[in-house]
This record gives C-alpha cells, structure tokens and sequence, in this order.
C-alpha cells in the first residue's frame, strides 16, 4: 500500500532515509537515486548525496536560490512510502529473486513519471487571492527499505518529493502537495498495476486481490503473510476503523525505533526459519516462476515469427479502421474484433468499459482521473499508460464527450447527454400546450382565501407564487424551488382544494415511502411512490402499449395534476420517464417541487436542478419557516448559503468534541432524556457505520434500563452491499455467505426469482455457485449478466447477526404491499414468543412473524437517520454526529439536511470541529450533470431561467415585491454554469 506522510524537518531526514536497510546485497549503496525532471533541472543525478538532499530539503538550491524567507517555517518535502504486498517481500528477500525488486522499482519510478505530470502544482497569491497553476516537475529522492520496525521482511521504497517545483518561467517555487495526498489510492493502483504485468513476465500467477490494485502472489496462503506481519497486525489494532489520518497517527504511535547494528546473516537465518515452519518453499516458487517465464519467452517469440496471413492482416486493418472512426456494432466501449488484440489491450479495453459503466450508474459525469481508478480497480492486467490511451480513442470516437470551460478534465458519456438532452425536449414539449387551471391574477386572491378560512394561515410571498404558478401556468412542467423548511406542504393544502374545486385529481409522488405517507398527511394528496407510478406505466414507456391502452391511460389521468416531492433525490433516468409518461398521459401539471441544494439521487443527475437551469416554469421559496430558534435560524441560513464555517460558527455552543466513542456519547445523550423528549429528538449520522454503533448502543442502553425487553430473539438479517450493476458482473465481488436477490427471472444464468446463497467462488474462472430456497445448487457466471438494464435485477447482501428486543423501534429495510409492511417505515416489536415475533407497524397493524418468515430478515434497528433518510422530515430537536474521518460522507449538501431538519436545538458531536469544517467546505457534494459539464445548454437556456424567475414574482402585489429586494437582485444575477 502506498502510504503519504509530510517531512517537516531537513535535520537528520537525510540519514534516516539512507539507513543501512538492505539485505539483497551486501555491498548495496546506502544511498537514494534522483529520480524526476526537478532534479534533472538542478543538476541532480545519479546516487543522493547526504548533505546535497539535506539542503534541498531545507529549501537551498545548487544555484544558491532558497525557496521562501529563511526566517518562515519551511515544509521539508513529501513522503511517499511504496511497499509490495508481503508475499512479494517474501519472494523477492527470503526467495532472493531480485527481479522482483527491480519490477517493483520500475513501477514506481513510472507512477513518479506520471505524478509529476499529473499532481505537481505550485500557489500564486495576486489580489488577496490565491491561484493553483500546474507544473511539470519534481525533485524526488527515492530509496530502497527491506524490513519493517520489527525486522520482518518488508520491501518498500520512501519516494523523498521536496517541497520544490519549477514554473513555467522557470522560478522555483513550494510544492503544493494536495493532489499527492488526493491520490494515494490512484498513484499505488498504477503501481500495481505495472508491477503486475511485470511479475507475470517473471513466471509468476497472481493470487488474492484486494483494494486499490493490491494483489498477493499465488502459492502464499493468509496464514503465512500474517506469520511476518506482526507489524501491521499493531498498526490494525491501533488505529481501529478509522481513515486515512487514523491511519496515520496509529503508524506513529506503535513505532519502536529501528535497530541499527542487525546482523544481517543471523535475520535472513530467522525469517528462512520461519518459512520452514510455514511450509513455504520459496525458492523452489521462485524457481519455477524462472521456468514458466523462459517458457513464456519462447512461446511469445514463437508467436512473433507466425506471420499473418494476407486475409487475417486485412481484417485487422481494416477493423482497426473501424475502430478509430468509431464505425462498430453492438457495445460503443468495446472496440470491433477486440480477439485481434493483445491480451493487456483486451484487458484494457473491458477494463475502461466496465468503469464508465460503474461510474456513470451514479454521475452523469466524471473526471478523467476518476475513470482512470476505476479501470484499474477492476483487477483486470493492464496499466495506466493502456487505460489511458483507451479513454482517448473513446474520446476521440464520441462513446466519451469532454468537459469544456471550467468542465475540462471531466467526462462524460454520449448516453447521459442524449437522455438529459431528451428530458429537457420533453420539458420544452409541454410548454404552452396547457390550458391554465385558474386566471394568474384571481390565483394568488383565492389562495390566500383558502389558506386563511380552511388553515388560518397567510401564505408568504415565495408560497403564494408558488401556489399561483401551479394554478396559473399554460405550461405541462413547473418547477417549485423550495429550501429546507419553506413550508412546501402548507402551500399545498389550499393549493389541492382549490384545484379540486376545480374538478382536479391531485396525484403525490415520492421517492420513499415514508415521504409518501407524509406527504399524505401533511397535505391530504392521495399518494405513491414514484417507482410504483412508473412500473404502472411501463407499456407507455416501452411503446408496448396498444391505441386502447393509451387511450384508457389517458382518460384515467384526465383532470390530473402530478406533485413530485422531494424532486432533487430523483435521478435523470426516472425525471425523464416521468416527464415522458406526463406528456404521454397529457395531465394538465406536473409540478417538480424540491431543493436542488439539497442531497440529489443516489443515482447519476442532478436533473431537478438542470431543469430550473433550462428554462421551465419556476418559483422559489427562499424563507426558512421552520427553525424556531435565533441560533438555528443563523445557522440555517448561512448553510443555505453555503457558508458551512460560518454556520458552525453559529452552533459553537452546541459543539461536543469527543476524541472517539461518539456513537456512545450520542447515545447517552438521547438516553439521558425523559422519554416525552426522546420521542421530539432525532438522532442523525452520516454514514452507515456511525449509525449502526449508535442503534446498538441506544438498545444496549434501553435493555440496562429495563425499557425494552425482557424476551429478545437473535435475527441474521440482510445489508444491502453498495455496490452497482457493472460490480456485481466480476466474482471477485462475491463472498461465502452473501446472498444474491433476483427480482426477475433470469433464463440465460438458470437463475429463479428469490434469493440465492453464495456458496463457492472461483475467481480465476469467474465463476459464483449459488444455492436456491430450495436447496438446488446453481453455477452463475456474473461476467455473463448483461451490462445493460436495471441495477434492480441483482441485488448483493450480506448477513449479520441482530439482537430484537419486545419494544424495540425498528424499520423494515424492504417492502411487503400485500401485508402493509413498506420499505424505511417503522415498527415496534410488540411480543417475543418462541421465535415468533409481533410487531405494529405505523399505520397500527399488527403482524406475528413465524421464524421462516422473509421479513424478519429485512429488519433494522431505527434509532438512527442518515441523510439520506432524514431528508424531507421534521424533529423539534436533533442530535448529530459528524466524523471528519468520513470524507465522502462529509459534505455541505449532508450537512444541509442534517441540520435543516430541527426547529428548536441541535446538538453537534464531533471528533474535530476544525477538521469537520474543513471537510464540508472542501466537499460540495454536488452531483454531475452531461449538458453542464459539455456546456450544451447555452446562454439561451440561461435567459429562459431568468425569465421564469422574473415570472414567479411578476404577479406579486407591490408591497411583496418590496419585501423582497434582494430576491429581485439575485435574479437579476448573470447566470452561471459551473457545478
């Protein structure tokens, strides 16, 4: 794994690197070589001498510059430590095949290449600001390690950066080191990556596959690898799950110092002993790795005297023709005729195809840098040179679109752009082709009516334009941009009388099910999930449906309005075959009503916000009604803004900082309430993990007390893996013990609808043996499932061991319709009897679940929200735990909707203010979008945005206008496309 640590002081950093650490040679240099185009520049080549990389750490240069004031701190340079899995350690040490270190140290240097074209970066201030530019260049020192700090055979090389680059006008000026950090992962995958094709050439088979391009050596089984890696097993338990930082400081907390006086002889005797005791021969491995590849050599110069026939040369010209110019049937990621190829080109080739299928399941967009991870994240043999020519070629044949303007770097795919492309078509096709339901003038009067007599209430500004561009627009589509808390559901009370005043069916939609019965609830709109609508309206869709049929459909929706709640967590492919079936249907509205600044689809698009920004319908509604407190409210409003630091700000009476346990201190906290108050107070957390500990230390606590309890049954229930379509089609995401739930049948792979158990994988031929509810084995070839359909035909679970107790708050994690049991509703486990569980759902049903019932394996415990859950709900109170450990997780559209949900007191718990501040400032969260990052929309869209804006507020009477200056200002804004 490739680990990165900062080296803050020259003193003394030149000797440490330069230790006497070598075991394969006797009489080895201690010295570093120069590696990099810095120090080509600085005259620095060949062995690294001691005093000349102190200075260059110190910031000196040869020519006698310095790099800043000597008087300021100076960062010293960039540790980039590179170390081989251990059963490579053992080969290339204990086996003695240095070829193995010299392939090692062939893909560093080439991942050095890269970085230094790719992340070497340097600051310039000019006005106040600070500006990043890119440069060509780095000065690296870079040596050869043997051991690790407990003498166990452990081959790495320390990559030394100095904290130096040079310009374009050839100053030398401070390394900015972010992207070395960033890209850890990317820069060991591509070393790997490298090194495997190289070890593959030595004679060797390649083994287990892990994270980030590792993989073991076949032959050297877990056991054994563990046996020399006492080391890491300290650093393991030091650092206890936490990320990268923990990481860190856990490495820093076990070290020992290193012995300088080892007998070198007596060490390689002691680790010789140990293989023996493994039953490891490793030099018999190694010497028929030398076999294998004097083999290989011979075949391959075998193969390169058979010369092709006349007939095969003219079909691979011209399919290599057709490959260039994009002229190619079937799968536009894989070229024509790719048996033509060499085995690393095949790989390659199914390798890019199968990342933008991965990534393009959850972004319409990407960088290129992304794309490139993800290839080789796959496992398949290739490199980064190979995976990045390919996405070239896919570049240049139009399968990949480039980003434009501030966009460049990113990608997109020519299918994400058309499906955007045709939702916002069918948003231009219901312009005008309505007919409006009241007069736009009389609209806003019979709102305010009905809201005063039937709700005593006065709607606000944003409300009753709102209200008013639902009754009043000529337009299919509208749009109703709402924050966090704007009183979305109270404008649509009297919005739903007066439209069934008018002979109008009001229809609700929402993502989940518990939005829908809120929505139910809050507004009194008949409701249902908008993935029931559209698997109603599938005929519609597929153009399977017949004159009848769609007349039949149409009469059903004739008079109909459609509110789409929550519109911002819907992706582009599901926006789209809604607006597709509105028009199709001809209902009189669809209204789009959400927040695009809060958490969009899990899916790819952000198409609620790409709408607004195409030009439909819309009215806004920026006041926040809900929260009830002057702290709050500030803090709110300034994350509304995107002002998170200035929010925490806020909210720094109500910051707990815990080092660790922050589950148990959220839990206490809750527990601690009296049991009215518990029922007003959420607990959020971001991420799976945080909420699962927080859940089971809330029951932990609950069961001491007496609350819940006594009876309890232990459960194993299911936790979806999180991972996509293009995942679940490699065995190598498969474990002993998952279970593969199959919506449909799937003839092709003799797979049955149910749930499947996994019981054997072989990788090597990619192969999954399954086992059926009913006991029949079935051989699965994941690689064989279509790349193409929906990610609900295969679904990965694991099982884990659940503790229930009678009174326990529980939610289903799938749904049963028939028995009233829906997906993220709650229950309460109301009797244990003999592995028979009751429980009473929300609506008040009662059900008893027998011991084989599927349902009780689609239980969790409900204490805890996410994000993801939370959003679109309401607590009086709040308790949050945010972990500046979770990156991805940490995010201003998280933090958005975490403490947007209360209206009276939040209280924040988290392990770093400062670091959780940075994290959500420098984590917009955003989603991508095709047309933006291709710059398609043009500056026509942008005025058809300001005009529906403008229009939201035309109608208004003057003394609301005059309320509202700075929305009028902020409409008057340039436009801008930048995500």
């Amino acid at each position: 794994m490739l680990s990165v640590a900062n080296v803050r002081s020259a003193g003394g950093a030149a000797n440490y690197f330069a230790k006497d650490n070598y075991y394969t040679k006797a009489d080895a240099d201690r010295s570093g070589r120069w590696i990099g185009k810095g120090a080509e520049r600085l005259g620095l080549s060949g062995t690294v001498d001691a005093k000349a990389f102190e200075a260059i750490l110190r910031g000196e240069l040869p020519t006698g510059e310095r790099i800043g004031h000597e008087a300021q701190y100076h960062r010293a340079g960039t540790d980039l430590t590179f170390s081989l899995p251990k059963s490579w350690s053992l080969l290339a040490l204990v086996g003695k095949d240095q070829r193995i270190i010299d392939a090692y140290r062939s893909a560093v240097v080439e991942t050095l290449q890269w970085a230094e074209n790719n992340a070497a970066q340097y600051r310039i201030e000019k006005g106040g600001k600070e500006r990043l530019h890119t440069s060509d260049n780095l000065t690296v020192a870079l040596y050869q390690h043997d051991t690790n700090r407990n003498q166990e055979p452990n081959l790495h090389f320390h990559a030394v950066v100095a904290n130096m680059t040079q310009d374009k006008d050839g100053k030398w000026r401070a390394l900015r080191n972010d992207k070395l950090w960033q890209r850890n992962t990317l820069l060991n995958a591509m070393t790997m990556a490298r090194f495997r094709i190289e070890v593959e050439k030595l004679g060797y088979r390649i083994g287990e596959l892990g994270k980030h391009g590792n993989f073991e050596a076949k032959g050297i089984d877990r056991d054994a690898v563990m046996a020399f890696s006492t080391r890491r097993q300290e650093v393991l338990e030091a650092r206890r799950g936490g990320g990268l930082e923990a990481g860190l400081v856990a490495t820093l907390s076990t070290r020992e110092a290193k012995q300088s006086d080892v007998d070198r002889g007596a060490l390689m005797a002691k680790w010789e002993g140990q293989a023996w005791h493994q039953g490891l021969g490793l030099e018999g491995m190694v010497r028929d790795a030398r076999l294998r590849s004097h083999k290989l050599t011979i075949a391959a110069a075998k193969r390169a005297n058979d010369r092709p026939t006349l007939l095969e040369r003219g079909k691979a010209m011209i399919a290599s023709l057709a490959e260039r110019m994009g002229i190619k049937e079937g799968d536009p990621l894989i070229p024509k005729r790719l048996h033509l190829k060499s085995r690393e080109e095949i790989a390659t080739a199914h390798a890019v195809a199968s990342a933008v299928r991965h990534l393009s399941e959850r972004e319409a967009a990407f960088t290129a840098t992304d794309l490139a991870k993800a290839a080789l994240d796959f496992g398949l043999p290739t490199t980064m040179n190979l995976v990045e020519k390919r996405i070239g070629q896919l570049a240049q044949q139009g399968a990949l679109m480039r980003g434009r303007g501030v966009q460049k770097g990113w990608l997109t795919t020519s299918n994400a752009l058309a499906l955007e492309t045709r939702m916002l078509a069918e948003i231009e096709k219901g312009k005008g082709v309505v007919h409006p339901i009241l007069d736009a003038k009389t609209a806003g009067q019979f709102l305010q009516a009905s809201a005063a007599i039937n709700y005593g209430m006065k709607l606000n500004f944003g409300q009753e334009a709102a209200g008013r561009l639902i009754l009043s627009s000529n337009n299919r589509v509208v749009a109703v941009q709402g924050v966090a808390g704007a009183g979305k559901s109270s404008v649509l009370r009297p919005v739903n009388q007066l439209l069934e005043e008018q002979g109008k069916r009001v229809v609700g939609l929402g993502v989940q099910n518990t939005l829908v019965r809120m929505l139910e609830k809050d507004t009194g709109i008949p409701s249902m999930t908008l993935h029931r609508f559209l698997g109603g309206h599938r005929k519609l869709l597929d153009g399977s449906a017949g004159k009848a049929e769609i007349a039949a459909a149409r009469e059903e929706y004739r008079d109909t309005v459609l509110v789409l709640d929550e519109a911002s967590t819907v992706s582009t492919h599901d926006q789209d075959r809604l607006i597709r079936i509105a028009n199709l249907l001809q209902v009189d509205r669809l209204v789009l009503m959400g927040d695009e600044k809060q958490l969009g689809a899990v899916e790819a698009g952000k198409p609620f916000s790409l709408a607004q920004r195409a030009g439909t319908d819309t009215a806004r509604m920026d006041q926040n009604l809900r929260a009830r407190s002057d702290t709050l409210i500030k803090a709110q409003q300034a994350a509304q803004s995107g002002k998170s630091n200035e929010a925490l700000e806020h909210l720094k009476d109500h910051i707990v900082e815990v080092q660790e346990n922050s589950a148990i201190v959220a839990a206490e906290r809750w527990l601690s309430l009296p049991p009215a108050d518990r029922e007003r107070t959420s607990i959020f957390a971001a991420g799976r993990r945080l909420r699962s500990e927080i859940n089971e230390t809330v029951q932990t606590g609950l069961a001491a007390n007496g609350e819940i309890g006594p009876a309890k049954t232990r459960l194993t229930v299911l936790s979806r893996v999180n991972a996509t379509r293009e995942e679940l089609r490699y065995a190598r995401n498969y474990q002993t013990g998952m279970v593969l739930e199959v919506a449909s049948r799937q003839s092709r792979h003799c797979l049955g609808r149910g749930s499947h158990e996994v019981m054997a994988i072989d990788i090597g031929k990619g192969v999954v043996m399954l086992r059926d509810e009913l006991g029949r084995l079935r051989r699965f070839v994941p690689s064989k499932f279509s790349a193409k359909g929906s990610d609900q035909a295969l679904q990965l679970f694991e099982t884990k061991g659940l503790d229930i107790y009678t009174g326990d708050a529980i939610r289903w994690t799938a749904s049963d319709h028939q028995r009233g049991m829906t997906n993220a509703d709650r229950a309460t486990v109301t009797a244990i009897d003999r592995g028979v569980v009751t429980v009473t759902t929300s609506s008040g049903m009662e059900h008893r679940l027998k011991k084989n019932d599927p349902m009780l394996k689609r239980i969790d415990l409900a204490y805890a929200l996410n994000a993801h859950m939370a959003q679109g709900l309401t607590a009086d109170k709040g308790i949050a735990v945010l972990d500046s450990r979770e990156r991805r997780l940490l995010s201003q559209r998280n933090f958005l909707v975490t403490i947007t949900r209360v209206r009276d007191e939040l209280k924040l718990i988290v392990d770093s203010r400062e670091k959780v501040g940075r994290g959500i400032s420098a984590n917009l969260g955003e989603k991508s979008s095709a047309a933006e990052v291709t710059e398609r929309l043009g500056q026509a869209a942008a005025k058809g945005v300001r005009a529906a804006h403008v229009q939201a507020i035309k109608h208004a009477p003057q003394a609301e206008r005059e309320k509202a200056p700075e929305l009028a200002k902020e409409r008057a804004k340039p436009f801008d496309f930048g995500i």
